[in-house]
Formats: C-alpha cells, structure tokens, sequence
C-alpha cells in the first residue's frame, strides 16, 4: 500500500519485537483470550485464525478446545515467544492482516484478541477477515476504545515512541 505504510508496519515490527510483551500479556491481559473464544463458540474440529495473534492470547486457548488454529502475526518475535511456551498444538505464522496468505473461506472463525486493531488500514484488515471466513461462519474481535484506560494509556506514551 505504498512506502508509508510499510514504514509503519516495520515500526510496528519492531516496536512489538522490544522488551517481553509475552510477560506483559500475561500480566495485564491473561484472560481476555480465553474471554474471546467462549465468545466466539470456539469447538473442537473448528478451523481457526488469530489475527495478529501476538504470543498466542487467543490462539492457544483456542487450540485447548480441539479446534485446529493456526497464529498470525507481522512480528516473528512475539511468534517465536509464542511457540516456546504454548501448551497446545498449533500452526505459528508470519502474515500481515491487510494482506492475509490463506484462501477465501479456509477458516470456520476468525479472532483477534487486541491485535488487528492495530493495522495501518481499518478497511483492508476487515475485508481480509471477512475473505477468510467461510460463508457463515463467525468474526470475533476484542479491542480496546480510544476512551478506555489502554487508549488513554496510548494517547499518554505516544509523544515517546520511538520514530
């Protein structure tokens, strides 16, 4: 989608690649994961993907049901931490939300547990989820509100990030 965009995503990269954000996950929001994919009607036999699946929030309590899952994300780092402390059977893999490598309704859900939220272009990221979903099946998205605690949080620490 042209220069500015892919500075953006490399930014993304490597800011998600800095510090531990596994810890942090687990610290801040461990159960918002498992919250999604009761949400979602997650069973076993369902083909899903986690969308920008960071270390594994949704994706690893998906794979507890049964369900065959597969973890997405643009960041190699928090994929690779991910796998080393899952405690279930899943596919890790790198893949960016705008322009996701998987067929037209490969997937039964769709999730993504404070992730895709994060994508330069809102539409292109929805239009992905929504191609691989099959017919019927079902989107489940959890995401912070610009006027909750973490958008405040953001907003805070933005002048600080690094360019």
């Amino acid at each position: 989608m042209g220069e500015k965009t892919d500075a953006v995503k490399a930014g993304h990269r490597k800011m998600w690649a800095l510090g531990d954000y596994p810890s942090l996950a687990a610290e801040v929001i461990p159960s918002l994961g498992e919250v999604l994919v009761r949400a979602a009607g997650v069973t076993s036999g369902d083909r899903v993907l986690d969308v920008a699946a960071g270390s594994g929030n949704a994706a690893v309590p998906a794979a507890r049901t049964g369900a065959k899952v597969v973890a997405s994300d643009l960041t190699p780092e928090l994929l690779e931490a991910g796998r080393k402390q899952a405690d279930a059977d899943l596919e890790w893999r790198q893949a960016d939300a705008e322009a996701l490598p998987f067929a037209d309704g490969e997937f039964d859900v769709v999730l993504s547990c404070v992730g895709v939220m994060f994508a330069p272009h809102h539409q292109a990221a929805a239009d992905e989820l929504v191609r691989v979903c099959r017919p019927g099946g079902r989107i489940a998205l959890l995401n912070w509100t610009p006027e909750g605690f973490i958008g405040q949080m953001f907003a805070t620490m933005k002048p600080y990030a690094p360019p």
